[in-house]
């Protein structure tokens, strides 16, 4: 589970997000990264949708991304807004968590201008 001062919660801001920032896919997951925009700590967000799976399915995804953030929140810059989409298949990647943590660096590095 991600603290609440770390959840991302307005349409608003995920729409930002997912408009405005860096995009990279890796696997079964795309995640959108803006740095920069506000003092605070970084916030997550996950978009998991019908074409997952069904109900349970998109439940234990969601749980999996949740825990492979967790540990990553230490290298969000501050004020960083994430987002990370979970593609059709990403139901059954045994290498999920592994596939989050490097779309997710890749995505800094892009942000930052480290590529």
């Amino acid at each position: 589970m991600l603290p609440a001062a770390h959840r991302m919660r307005t349409a608003a801001d995920f729409t930002d997000t997912t408009r405005r920032g860096s995009k990279v896919t890796r696997g079964c997951v795309v995640v959108y990264v803006t740095t920069g925009d506000a003092a605070g700590a970084p916030r997550v967000g996950l978009i998991v949708n019908r074409a997952v799976g069904n109900s349970v399915v998109r439940h234990r995804v969601a749980r999996r991304i949740r825990g492979a953030m967790a540990p990553l929140l230490q290298t969000l810059p501050t004020g960083a807004r994430l987002v990370v989409r979970a593609l059709p298949g990403a139901g059954s990647d045994p290498g999920l968590p592994d596939t989050v943590a490097s779309a997710v660096a890749a995505a800094l590095a892009r942000t930052t201008g480290q590529d």
